[in-house]
């Protein structure tokens, strides 16, 4: 079956090769496109109808959300979270909280589908900045940016049409709040998207979408190059019809990273009742886990945790971080029992290829909790060995073609685990499979 094997997915900064390392290297570069995300050549639109963030009628969010209602905002921070809004008219406006945008390597990027259209290639990047020819908004205060008649769509044919928001870039570097959508129409009740499946994953900068829309190895990274919409997360919730929610930070560990080691949270595992964070901050927006009940739990992590590895000398030293490390795999799965007592556990590797002994403990995990009678099952993914495109941007990250390919090998074992007809069988010709 495709050369998946049963297992799982992803991580975070992939090698102490990848885009976190601090060594210097003369040959990575930085770029800045600065129309990227620049919404241009809108027609003259009057504003006819408005709601706020808080309207559950007319606005539906997907992914983790945080409701704050002193700033008057819903913070959308995490990779892929967002919004749907359905309205009548031919453009669509919002007003957004952001931080970080007058960075250009953090500042936040949403993608905008339209009329159930979700093909990432085909989604509108929008970034949130407050500086240069392009800024579409202005510091307020408290580090945070006020972003007012941000078009989301416009030109479209008058009629009715649903507009669904994905967050491209990932929440440590740059949160992101909606205040309110308007047009020049009216705002519906959202006729929101319907699904069979809800997905949750817990992953690194691979699930984030890190560099994926980099060509080059040896571009330094900013947020531009990210898009959550091209991970394996969402090339299988699409293949699924999933619902999905990811929970992924890059340099972040399953148990120990020296990229996230001084951090509120460190870890993974601290954001499982996390609504929302941003790297070097110490507050806490909790999240209600019975809002968002997974069928399914994938855990992708175990590349950053390989970033501790140079510091250790001795037998001893390793054996106790290997041994501290298995037992946060066990630690995490049963705290996701406790939350999600029904929900199939899903444990993966990388899009790409981690340290051994990493996938061996995933491989005994899995085997132990399985002879308990547990629901969970190991994704395993040969995902760089079959992608024609072996480039590994952002410094060793998996790149579009390998994540669509982890992809199709997440859904095929998913379908098979949940009796779903899933045809992919043309995909697949294509690698001789």
């Amino acid at each position: 079956m495709k050369k998946i094997f049963t297992a799982v997915i992803l991580s975070v900064c992939v090698f102490a090769l990848s885009a976190c390392s601090k060594d210097v290297d003369s040959r990575f570069y930085d770029l800045v496109i600065e129309d990227f995300g620049a919404v241009t050549g809108v027609k003259e639109y009057v504003v006819k109808d408005s709601v706020d963030c808080f309207s559950a009628e007319k606005i539906t969010y997907h992914g983790r959300y945080y409701s704050d209602r002193q700033s008057g905002a819903v913070w959308i921070s995490y990779t892929n979270a967002g919004f749907e809004v359905t309205f009548y008219g031919t453009t669509l406006e919002g007003e957004f909280l952001a931080t970080r945008a007058d960075d250009n390597k953090s500042k936040p990027y949403i993608a905008v589908c339209v009329d159930n259209d979700y093909d990432p290639d085909h989604a509108t990047p929008i970034a949130f900045t407050s500086y240069g020819k392009y800024r579409n908004g202005s510091n307020i205060g408290g580090g945070i940016s006020r972003h007012e008649r941000v078009v989301l769509a416009h030109g479209l044919e008058e009629g009715e049409h649903t507009v669904r928001i994905y967050k491209r870039s990932e929440c440590q570097n740059s949160r992101l709040a909606l205040v309110s959508v308007a047009c020049d129409g009216r705002i519906l009740p959202v006729s929101a998207r319907q699904f069979g499946l809800k997905l949750e994953f817990f992953g690194d900068s691979v699930t984030c979408g890190y560099a994926v829309e980099s060509e080059d190895y040896y571009e330094n990274f900013t947020t531009r190059t990210e898009n959550g919409m091209k991970t394996y997360a969402n090339y299988c919730a699409n293949l699924l019809n999933a619902d999905l929610s990811c929970v992924s930070a890059g340099g972040y560990p399953l148990y120990k990273s020296i990229y996230s080691e001084y951090n509120h949270p460190s870890d993974v595992p601290s954001m499982l009742s996390m609504a929302e964070f941003e790297y070097q901050t110490s507050f806490d927006h909790p999240w209600d886990n019975s809002l968002f009940v997974p069928d399914a739990v994938i855990i992708a992590l175990g590349a950053n945790d390989g970033s501790v590895l140079s510091r250790f000398t001795t037998d001893e030293q390793y054996a106790e971080f290997f041994n501290g490390f298995e037992r946060a795999y066990y630690d995490f799965i049963e705290r996701l029992y406790d939350v999600y007592p029904q929900t199939l556990i899903v444990v993966s590797d990388e899009v790409i290829q981690i340290d051994g002994r990493f996938s061996a403990i995933a491989d005994k995990v899995v085997a132990t909790l399985r002879q308990q009678g547990k629901k969970i099952i190991r994704v395993k993914h040969n995902a760089s060995e079959l992608a024609v495109d072996k480039t590994m941007p952002g410094a060793g990250h998996p790149n579009a073609e390998m994540q669509l390919i982890a992809g199709h090998q997440l859904a095929d074992a998913l379908a098979e685990y949940f009796s779903i007809r899933l045809d992919d069988s043309d995909f697949w010709a294509q690698y001789g499979l």
